[in-house]
């Protein structure tokens, strides 16, 4: 994930509470205002009210906003159904929704693991097929399908190349119409021109990627504006490890330490997980609650993922040369009307 606005340091560097496996500095304002305030008997139900608290780097110190809502540890490891918690627990999608406006609740699998920030996933997002044709692309000898970079770009530069050692490629927008119908749908964008280039990335065994942030960093909003979702897809099955952890978010529970399990979620092939670097809501404010890691594989497996950013508004591709989201409008239509998708997305 290219959005490093910090130099990361090594994941060994921090001390990990146990993860909580799912399946297999600015302070924000607007969250504290509107975190609702509900009776003994719901906090006792889908969801529970924290306060963030643990380890910290001078680095990457705590968030100045440390509320968060996150989901009851009986809900996991599947965490809750995102058309449950619409039925049950309206306050607290209502908070979620107002930083992802156009979710579709009744997607298929969709289910939420945290409310505030909130992270969710969705099993079968692909299918077998698509995730395998999504990481062949790597094999296309096309210039204007796909761009290998010689080395993981992020956001930082000079001592943050030992952040990730991964490799990516940015694909073509019409060479991914599935990605792009099934991200619109879901999220109910009505405007691909928001969606940046899509990328395939591989961790060969022992390659992660360490703490960052996928926020853009102020000095290049000109292009979109702030990143306001991160959608990633995970291409293949990886038995332990290649996790993607969040450090102050918590899955429920305590470890063998005594300290709070932290929430990760595991790679499955077909799997999408999503979550908001910034606040839709608040002008985009980056939210530092969203710090992640792209934690290496444990027995020796590649790891495969697809991943797209929604902006504020129109970005502007640069790679693959000539590539467009207008020139994948009509395979997006295309793709939707044959598999009973409902874009927002004019034809």
């Amino acid at each position: 994930m290219d959005g490093l606005l910090r130099v990361a340091l090594l994941l060994a560097s921090l001390p990990l509470a146990t993860p909580h496996v799912i399946g297999h500095h600015c302070a924000n304002p607007f969250i504290r205002a509107t975190t609702p305030t509900l009776g003994a008997k719901n906090k006792k139900g889908s969801f529970v009210e924290y306060a963030i608290s643990g380890d910290a780097t001078e680095m990457f110190p705590l968030p100045a906003d440390r509320d968060a809502i996150g989901v009851h540890k009986k809900h996991y490891p599947d965490g809750v159904p995102a058309s449950k918690a619409e039925k049950t627990a309206k306050p607290y999608v209502a908070l979620m929704k107002e930083r992802l406006p156009g979710l579709d609740l009744s997607w298929a699998g969709l289910r939420v693991l945290h409310v505030d920030p909130p992270v969710l996933i969705a099993d079968n997002f692909f299918t077998d097929e698509e995730c395998d044709a999504y990481a062949a692309l790597r094999e296309l000898d096309d210039p204007g399908a796909v761009h290998q970079l010689e080395q993981s770009a992020t956001f930082g530069g000079g001592a943050t190349a030992q952040a990730r050692t991964s490799t990516t490629w940015f694909v073509a927008y019409d060479r991914v119409a599935n990605l792009l119908a099934k991200a619109s749908a879901l999220l109910g964008v009505d405007d691909l021109e928001r969606f940046e280039e899509p990328q395939l990335v591989k961790y060969a065994p022992g390659q992660y990627f360490n703490w960052h942030y996928d926020a853009v960093p102020p000095t290049l909003l000109s292009n979109g504006g702030q990143r306001l979702c991160t959608l990633l897809v995970y291409l293949n099955d990886v038995p332990d490890g290649g996790r993607t952890s969040f450090r102050d978010l918590r899955a429920g529970g305590t470890g063998a330490d005594g300290k709070p399990l932290r929430l990760a979620v595991a790679p499955k092939k077909g799997r999408a997980i999503l979550f908001c670097p910034a606040n839709a809501a608040a002008d985009g404010t980056p939210d530092e609650r969203t710090l992640h890691a792209g934690e290496p594989t444990e027995h020796g497996e590649d790891k495969w993922i697809a991943q797209l950013w929604l902006h504020e508004k129109s970005y502007g591709p640069s790679v693959p040369k000539g590539s467009s989201q207008s020139a994948a409008a009509d395979k997006v239509h295309s793709y939707a009307k044959e598999h009973g998708l409902k874009l927002a997305v004019p034809a």
